[in-house]
């Protein structure tokens, strides 16, 4: 199963941790795990490119760390919130069509 948790406090989003594998189909076939992977890697790099924000990233096998900086000018804290606030929506959509492979966590 994959659990995916995305850090909030006080209305912000801080970041996001992914980890574990999907299994909901054959190695190569796993759309859970393609939609959630493709989900993760575009938002960091779309933090970086639309926001101008260098998010700190830990990527290893079967496990995605991205944390956004506590202070930012206004107009990249508001395009970072943005951009995090559609990953959440995102992630929340396809742990609700897939609730038996992925768990979205708010924290």
């Amino acid at each position: 199963m994959i659990k995916a948790k995305i850090y909030e406090r006080s209305g912000r989003i801080n970041g996001y941790e992914i980890s574990g594998h999907a299994e909901s189909g054959e190695y190569g076939h796993d759309v859970v795990c393609a939609a959630v992977s493709v989900l993760g890697i575009t938002t960091a790099n779309n933090l970086h490119e639309f926001a101008n924000v260098k998010p700190e990233a830990k990527m290893e096998e079967g496990y995605l760390k991205v944390e956004i900086p506590l202070t930012l000018t206004e107009k990249r804290e508001t395009t970072a919130q943005l951009i995090l606030k559609m990953f959440q929506k995102n992630m929340e959509a396809v742990g609700k069509e897939y609730s038996e492979f992925i768990e979205v966590e708010v924290k």
